[in-house]
């Protein structure tokens, strides 16, 4: 890079580059480049002179087995960093039976859920055992984005051949938000053919997405098809006392101990996402060391109540989303009722209102008509027993629960 009068300029490999980044990022670069320098400067790119040694290296395969270039595992993603709970149990044995036994039984393997759930986690950790275990085992980590943009770059400089020779002489190939697939045709027709190819060569692949394969609006059906050949597993929506052990793991990972009034205060804010947990224990751990201060209750309700208020959930608007989703009155759930197609919405109520907002059962009883403390917690309880024997109430659970993030994302 350097600096001009009135931009930066960024040296990129080639055209093709320089337009994508741009964009997608010229205004993030911006912003980010006027609060590095105090000017205000525009982020220009130019194309390396070295661009046409840069088109051989991506056209010319070095060698039939090549390792594949651009694998960048986090190492710290591994089974033993992972915090296992009913939420993740199915998805992270999965997992474990691939990385033990790849191109086994479970293969594809799909890995679903909400973002920050812990998928590019059990993934990476596959990828880091494999290697580990086997050095020569040639595994190549990507997105369905970096795919896509890799195959529209091999197809502009004539370098469609060393591509598919990349993705289909591995040994296994991990691709994340498979979901971004939808509606490119050209690149799901490539991948159609190399996942054949891996496929029928007994080699390993495992998808990620945010979603069902049958639910990705405009994926090939012979693709969907596939995805399915081998085995769906689902991340869910952590419970509390898994937060709270994920978020023990990660103080303890940087140097800190919290204790559990702080790890609670943590885990029940209305937030699913790890991702955005983590967010703030880090934002926490940092003031603390800043101040000099214990990592205490006081400090963690001074430093996060104005961020975790901005998502916070209430209980009307939990049964607001219930009610509509099965098709009653909101008053209806408060009454006292008791046939099944109003005490369910009315369970399903109370379990979420438990889950997404800081509510205690008095004070969801109380927004529910008045019900009593006892009856709430039973109504909890019920819930999470039939979410292991009901695959479909658990799906209910979730479209019901990222109706009330949205709607809170549009207020």
């Amino acid at each position: 890079m350097r600096l001009e009068e009135s931009r930066a300029v960024f040296t990129v490999p080639n055209r093709f580059f320089a337009e994508w980044i741009a964009e997608r990022y010229s205004a993030l670069l911006g912003e980010a480049l006027n609060l590095e320098t105090g000017r205000s400067l525009d982020a220009a790119f130019e194309v390396s002179p070295y661009q046409a040694q840069a088109k051989s290296a991506v056209i010319q395969p070095s060698s039939p087995k090549a390792p594949p270039a651009g694998i960048n595992l986090n190492s710290t993603y591994t089974f033993d960093s992972f915090v296992v709970g009913p939420c993740n149990e199915l998805a992270h044995a999965a997992c474990m039976a691939v990385a033990d036994a790849p191109g086994g039984q479970y293969n594809p393997l799909m890995i679903f859920g909400g973002s920050g759930l812990g998928k590019t986690h059990l993934v990476s950790a596959v990828a880091n055992h494999l290697v580990s275990r086997e050095p020569a085992y040639q595994v190549h980590y990507t997105s369905s984005e970096a795919y896509s943009n890799e195959l529209i770059q091999a197809v502009r400089f004539d370098g469609i051949q060393s591509f598919r020779d990349k993705y289909r002489r591995v040994d296994g190939l991990i691709i994340e938000d498979i979901q971004f697939l939808s509606g490119r045709e050209r690149t799901q027709e490539e991948f159609f053919h190399t996942f054949d190819a891996l496929f029928q060569a007994g080699r390993q692949i495992v998808l990620t997405s945010d979603k069902l394969p049958r639910d990705i609006p405009g994926l090939a059906s012979r693709l969907r098809t596939r995805f399915e050949w081998g085995l769906l597993a689902d991340l869910q929506t952590p419970d509390t006392e898994t937060k709270l052990a994920i978020l023990q793991r990660k103080a303890s990972d940087k140097g800190v101990v919290i204790n559990r009034q702080v790890a609670s205060y943590l885990a029940n804010q209305p937030e699913s996402s790890i991702r955005v947990l983590e967010g703030y224990l880090n934002r926490l751990v940092a003031v603390s060391r800043l101040r000099g201060a214990e990592v205490s209750l006081e400090l963690a309700r001074q430093v996060l109540g104005p961020l975790a208020s901005e998502n916070l959930v209430g209980v009307e608007d939990v049964l607001r989303v219930v009610a509509t989703h099965f098709g009653v009155r909101p008053a209806d759930i408060k009454s006292s009722r008791k046939s099944r197609d109003i005490s369910r919405p009315r369970q399903v109520t109370m379990y979420l209102a438990r889950r997404l907002t800081n509510a205690s059962f008095p004070e969801i009883g109380q927004a529910l008509g008045g019900k009593d403390h006892s009856t709430v917690v039973k109504g909890v309880q019920r819930v999470e027993k039939l979410m292991a024997q009901d695959p479909e109430l658990a799906d209910t659970l979730r479209v019901v629960e990222n109706a009330v993030r949205q709607l809170k994302q549009g207020d």
